[in-house]
């Protein structure tokens, strides 16, 4: 028995047909699970593992926290503590500015141009010097019609007296007629009045003489003002005008080209002119400390700047009244200023020794505490714990501060109390070196 194997017919191409395709290759259910559960192992896995990175140092730190908190709260703070001392002389330093034993600026007292220029800044003049001169031609101009006024007065003058002299002559001539009975008792009369009038005429002219004269020495003043003279001797500190410039009488001049030494800025007048030989200090001292300043009292003043020794002065009056707008009392201080170390214009600090004045206790500014509960210490009481002590404050000297009231003198104080101090705290009290000092 025979087997016949046919062999499948093929399609060609031409009749429109493409060869069959294969069937897909399909994985069996087992190896897909498997694949699966290894995907979502790898992704916990990831997910735990950066979940680790970020979570485990917060919780170290926050553990780290903990401890350093529990740590702080268990140790004692710290703190250093001074005594009060009692209040003695205190340094009371104060800003001034100083300026010559005499200080004049010099203005204009005629208008005009200015001709001449003899002095500039610098320069030493001795009183009664001339500095410079102002060509003011209508005044010289005035001077001469006055001068011409009282030279026409002057003739008047002298025709009034040759009229009064021709009046009284007239006069007795008929007066010696009438007692002859010669002449009319009516021109008797008429030249009686004519006398009289001339002598009135005669006054008149005087007193217009007299005027015309003070007119004239007016004017001969006012060229007098031409000529700018020192007051005093001195050094000119300050010239605000050149050859040209035009004067106005009394008038300030503006120079931006030099700085003023006035302490306003203002416009100054033509010189300036200082004794430099002493020096005098104005100081504007606070009125809790104007009881303690009193003519005479012997002052130290520091030059900013210069490291060499301070200039002792003293002071030498006060206007003994407050300045009702800064509650100040105006002082001033003499230094002697022989070798001209110190200038005028000088930015100082003036040191006056300060006494005590209704305080008894001083402590270090540090360690007051101002804040919503009031003024008040930090002091460690009996078995170091902290109390906080109202106090009632003195003078405050910048570094130091006077207790008026609250302390008793024995007290152990906090010097520099922190925030973070509390009522009944217990502290471990290290004692400062210096109680006054920071």
């Amino acid at each position: 028995m025979s087997v016949e194997i046919r062999q499948p017919s093929r399609v060609s191409k031409s009749e429109g047909k493409g060869p069959e395709p294969s069937p897909e290759v399909q994985l069996p259910p087992s190896i897909r699970t498997r694949t699966m559960i290894i995907i979502g192992i790898a992704v916990l896995g990831l997910f735990l593992l950066l979940l680790a990175i970020g979570v485990v140092p917060r919780v170290m730190n926050h553990r780290e926290l903990v401890a350093a908190a529990q740590k702080v709260q268990n140790t004692v703070p710290e703190v250093y503590v001074i005594r009060p001392v009692p209040a003695s002389e205190a340094d009371l330093s104060l800003a001034a500015t100083t300026q010559g034993i005499q200080d004049t600026i010099i203005y204009a007292r005629t208008s005009g141009y200015l001709r001449k220029r003899y002095v500039d800044i610098g320069d030493q003049v001795k009183a009664g010097q001339l500095l410079a001169e102002v060509e003011s031609p209508e005044i010289d101009q005035q001077l001469r019609q006055a001068q011409a006024n009282l030279q026409q007065s002057e003739k008047n003058l002298d025709l009034q007296k040759a009229n009064l002299d021709l009046a009284r002559v007239t006069m007795e001539r008929y007066k010696a007629a009438d007692a002859e009975e010669a002449v009319a008792k009516l021109t008797v009369d008429q030249n009686v009045t004519a006398h009289s009038t001339a002598q009135a005429a005669v006054a008149a002219a005087e007193a217009t003489v007299r005027a015309n004269q003070a007119n004239v020495q007016y004017f001969h003043d006012l060229v007098s003002f031409q000529r700018v003279l020192a007051p005093f001797n001195g050094t000119v500190i300050q010239r605000n005008v050149d050859v040209g410039a035009l004067i106005t009488a009394g008038s300030p001049i503006n120079n931006t080209a030099v700085a003023p030494s006035s302490v306003t800025g203002a416009a100054t007048g033509l010189f300036e002119v200082a004794q430099m030989g002493a020096i005098r200090v104005f100081v504007n001292v606070p009125q809790a400390y104007a009881p303690n300043v009193t003519v005479g009292l012997p002052v130290q003043v520091l030059v900013r700047g210069q490291l060499a020794q301070p200039v002792t002065g003293t002071v030498t009056r006060t206007t003994i009244a407050l300045d009702p707008g800064t509650r100040t009392l105006l002082t001033q201080v003499d230094i002697p200023n022989e070798t001209h170390r110190l200038l005028p214009g000088m930015f100082v600090y003036v040191n006056f020794k300060i006494g005590p004045s209704g305080t008894r206790w001083r402590v270090p500014s540090t360690a007051v505490i101002f804040n919503a509960q009031g003024t008040r210490l930090a002091i460690v009481g009996e078995a170091d714990k902290l109390h906080f002590q109202e106090v009632t404050l003195g003078r405050d000297f910048g570094t130091a501060i006077d207790i008026q009231q609250g302390l008793q003198g024995n007290e152990t104080i906090v010097k520099q109390p922190t925030v973070s101090l509390q009522e009944g705290q217990v502290v471990k009290p290290i004692d400062s070196q210096d109680p006054l000092r920071h």
